[in-house]
């Protein structure tokens, strides 16, 4: 029965006010809306120009230029390979994913049911770089996830890697054989990420809900205010608050071409390795993403015709960098391995021997380490030499070409894990307070 508050009064009317605050807690907050219109409508003033966009969001400074590329379904990876990553060019796939068990079993009930004695890192909806992330278990973050700024950004759990399937771009040659990271992203809305750009190539793909993409080719970062970033460090951010663009302070940003793209659950944009981009998410969202890197060239010699028109499940792929229940850290952004390894190749130049004098002025590199602060290149460095040793089996003194080609990954991962902090808590002081 409803009644209207013109008819009561007293404790009644401080019931009705408090019952109806208690119910709009249980509702998703701001912006859970779908129909956003995307990409911005632009204004023109009386005089035909165009308005600047100042203190709007980014996107309203200039119009796009056009749609990225699309496709009814995943290239084969040959083409792929021709035709987008190798010139670094974004482009989406529609219902490349649509045969994934997720996409119709995870309902909030179904993963809290499922999956939520799992870890996952948790951020605030409006991305801050620089800012460390939370951990906490699934069933926490569904029970609160609705009123509160809660967004996950985490390693796709294995346990839930067999429900995603891996678009045919992905089931051989070179790429499959070079998945670096999954990652799984769950929002009620509103969720707004800085304009970035990461180290690897990615398949975004939408599971549920819907998001927005602003894509920009990597010359015009100079316009964009990027931060400054360490040496050997492949992904980079701009410092502008993409809800409120001064365009007193930053005029440059009208000079940013930008294209777009709309997801719908079932669709995967390919977002090239260095490729800037923003993204907003609008209602209940969930997406997996697949991070993977390419060669200078593309082997194709394991392809066939049944291999790429095949299902394939996540589960059944190699993933380099992978959490599961009981780990002590979740491995979440930590430098490319197979990189590391092209970087000691490229070290080595015309040489066959990698030397630990030669490592040791890579390592200050890599590590920021500052000739100038010590006043000597002739300093010891212990974790440098501990470094080396993990590489040097044998303890020559050096390391030979194809012992650096032929060596197992997990050196490097090993390496990678020295180089860089975990991304989040460990299981050990798990915080799930934001």
């Amino acid at each position: 029965m409803k009644y209207s508050t013109m008819a009561l009064s007293g404790p009644l009317l401080l019931l009705a006010v408090l019952l109806g605050i208690c119910q709009a807690k249980v509702n998703f907050p701001k912006d859970n809306r779908v129909d956003v219109e995307f990409p911005p409508k632009i204004t023109y003033r009386k005089d035909g120009v165009i308005s600047t966009g100042h203190l709007r969001p980014f996107g309203y400074q200039k119009k796009p230029t056009s749609r990225v590329r699309e496709y009814r379904e995943p290239l084969p990876p040959k083409n792929f390979w021709e035709d987008h990553v190798r010139h670094r060019e974004p482009c989406v796939y529609r219902g490349a994913v649509t045969d994934s068990p997720a996409m119709t079993n995870w309902t909030d009930d179904y993963l809290n049911k499922e999956y939520g004695d799992l870890d996952v890192l948790v951020e605030l909806k409006k991305e801050q770089r620089g800012s460390r992330n939370k951990r906490m278990k699934i069933s926490k973050f569904l029970s609160h996830y609705g009123v509160e700024d809660w967004y996950v950004v985490t390693v796709l759990p294995d346990e839930m890697r067999h429900e995603i399937q891996v678009p045919k771009s992905l089931l051989c040659g070179t790429f499959k054989r070079f998945i670096q990271e999954t990652n799984l992203w769950i929002s009620s809305g509103g969720t707004a990420s800085v304009i970035h750009y990461d180290a690897d190539h990615n398949l975004h793909c939408l599971l549920a809900g819907k998001k927005n993409f602003i894509m920009i080719h990597p010359k015009f970062a100079k316009y964009l205010e990027m931060a400054e970033k360490p040496n050997f460090v492949g992904s980079g951010y701009s410092k502008l608050d993409v809800d409120m663009i001064n365009m007193f302070q930053y005029p440059d940003v009208a000079k940013v071409q930008w294209t777009w793209a709309t997801l719908n659950p079932g669709d995967c944009l390919y977002i090239p390795a260095g490729y800037l981009h923003q993204v907003r998410s609008h209602g209940r969202s969930v997406s997996a993403t697949i991070l993977f890197t390419s060669l200078p060239t593309f082997d194709d010699s394991d392809c066939s015709r049944d291999v790429i028109n095949t299902y394939t499940g996540l589960d059944e792929v190699r993933v380099l960098w992978t959490y599961k229940k009981g780990d002590r850290v979740i491995e979440m952004g930590y430098m490319n391995p197979e990189a590391l390894r092209d970087s000691f190749l490229t070290l080595l130049g015309e040489s066959h021997q990698l030397n630990f004098e030669k490592f040791k002025y890579y390592f200050m590199d890599i590590t920021k380490e500052d000739e100038d602060e010590t006043n000597s290149r002739d300093i010891e460095y212990p974790m440098a030499e501990e470094a080396f040793k993990m590489f040097d089996h044998e303890n020559k003194g050096y390391v030979t070409r194809e012992e650096i080609v032929e060596m197992d990954v997990e050196y490097f991962k090993d390496f990678a894990r020295i180089l860089d902090l975990p991304s989040g808590p460990t299981a050990d002081d798990m915080h799930d307070e934001l």
